[in-house]
């Protein structure tokens, strides 16, 4: 593409006008699919239903929006680029619009940086968001919340036309469906589209379990890899490489179910200039279940509460003194009057504590079975496995039936760096070595608590296993090989 006409789609998507882009093409030979140009621009609305080419390179110029109604569909090993003329450039679907981006271990779909390899920071552009029709517990209609608000707004500017932030209040469907997600990598994403206002590679606003999200890749953002505002989507086989701030977030009353994850933090990413910051508190799970500090958001007991479900998850961090200047770097931190069953995972080598469960709304939670954290085995995190006495209500005596351990991070996998070594061309092996502490200890027998909120979850249920973490030592496959990678430009 000439430069004159790429610097035209990129003054239209600032300008945000309805008459440039309206009609989400430029150049020869776009249409609804088949064969199209080795190059194409997004832009503006897309209000019909529009089939991508594998064989084009698409950028993404300014909120690129899918509107009610319409379908998007991406075929494997499409590749979908950022524009670096326009800040903050992603991929919306909006309430009542769909996504279609089924790729394969051989042939992903691929969100990432217009910046070639070497080249590339986490901020580079936006990312990619998906708003459905489900609940969140700080908007309207809420019979548990007489304080929700009729406007919720996502991350982004108020105001505008196009490259705005959208509300996703309203919604009261928890099976509502937004489409499909699988194989699907997320790059260099994240750009801060105003001060505290930086998008997630991931971004799920009130998204119903309809939604089909499964082998997801978050690679070197600068916000969040993977945030849910509400909503009770599912999720199976996520990965998160490099997170400028947490790996997994979720807030709002989210009910969802994941299995199978892996959170992986080496050093501190270095975004793009003027793109935002990285955190100042990167975790690899953060949950919330309210902000007072947001309309609609009266206490730590507004309902629904969030209670999702996280089950065979590794979380490995990068070593103590690897963040400086941040305020706590916890592996996890559940707060603010959340829930939560979490099982059979791995937390390791994070610089802080690596469970860290805060305020008394929190606590109460616990005591009615609605927190749950068992059969975890929790090792070398420098600020101590759990919460010490005294502080919080993490300690291990609150949360029994985990593994208070002092192994050896690098010992437990085949193949993972030891701390200030630089993964770049290595394969990372998340298979349980031979001899590894996590190859026994996991919830077999799941019990009616537990098994009660896990039905259903993709057609079926999570069921209990013996090993701890997200790799099963009996599977003849590697599920995150072929189609995630590693990079940090």
């Amino acid at each position: 593409m000439n430069f004159t006409s790429k610097s035209l789609l990129a003054l239209c998507a600032l300008t945000a006008t309805i008459a440039c882009g309206s009609d989400n093409s430029v150049g020869p030979g776009l249409g609804g699919g088949g064969s199209g140009p080795k190059e194409a621009v997004l832009t503006g609305n897309i209000a019909s239903d529009r089939t991508l080419s594998k064989d084009t390179v698409y950028t993404l110029s300014g909120f690129v929006k899918v509107r009610t109604g319409a379908t998007l569909h991406i075929p494997a090993g499409t590749k979908i680029v950022g524009d670096s003329l326009v800040n903050g450039s992603s991929l919306w679907i909006l309430p009542g619009g769909k996504i279609d981006a089924q790729g394969s271990a051989a042939s992903p779909i691929v969100f990432t940086s217009a910046r070639s390899a070497g080249n590339r920071k986490p901020g580079d552009w936006g990312g990619l968001i998906i708003i459905g029709k489900a609940v969140a517990n700080r908007g309207c209609p809420n019979t548990d919340n007489a304080s929700c608000v009729a406007t919720t707004l996502s991350e982004g500017p108020a105001g505008g036309i196009q490259n705005t932030a959208e509300n996703y209040a309203g919604g009261t469907d928890p099976n509502d469906n937004s489409g499909t997600l699988s194989y699907v990598r997320v790059e260099f994403a994240g750009f801060a589209v105003q001060l505290d206002q930086e998008l997630n590679a991931f971004s799920f606003y009130a998204v119903g379990r309809g939604t089909k999200l499964e082998y997801l890749q978050a690679l070197s953002g600068l916000d969040d890899s993977f945030e849910w505002f509400g909503g009770s989507v599912d999720g199976r086989y996520l990965v998160s490489y490099e997170a400028g701030d947490d790996h997994f977030d979720w807030t709002e009353g989210y009910n969802g179910r994941n299995q199978f994850m892996i959170a992986f933090q080496t050093y501190k990413p270095t975004p793009l200039a003027g793109a935002g910051f990285a955190s100042s508190d990167p975790r690899a799970f953060e949950g919330d279940g309210c902000e007072t500090t947001k309309a609609g958001c009266p206490d730590f007991t507004t309902k629904p509460y969030s209670e999702p479900v996280f089950a065979n998850f590794t979380l490995v961090g990068p070593g103590p003194g690897t963040f400086t200047g941040v305020s706590d770097a916890n592996a996890t931190v559940i707060r603010r009057g959340s829930g939560g069953t979490l099982f059979n995972g791995i937390i390791a080598r994070w610089q802080g504590i690596g469970l860290d469960v805060r305020d008394a709304q929190t606590n109460t939670l616990r005591g009615l079975d609605s927190l749950i954290v068992t059969n975890v085995l929790l090792t070398e995190n420098a600020g101590g496995n759990f919460d010490p006495a005294g502080t919080n209500f993490g300690q291990a005596t609150n949360f029994p039936g985990n593994e208070d351990g002092s192994i050896s991070t690098t010992g437990l996998f085949v193949t993972v760096p030891a701390v200030g070594t630089d993964p770049s061309g290595t394969t990372l092996d998340w298979s349980l070595s031979a001899g590894s502490a996590a190859r026994t200890g996991g919830l077999t027998t799941l019990p009616a608590t537990i098994s009660a909120r896990v039905q259903g979850f993709f057609g079926g249920a999570i069921a209990g296993t013996a090993y701890r973490g997200a790799a099963d030592p009996a599977a003849a496959a590697k599920w995150w090989s072929g189609w995630t990678s590693y990079a940090r430009n």
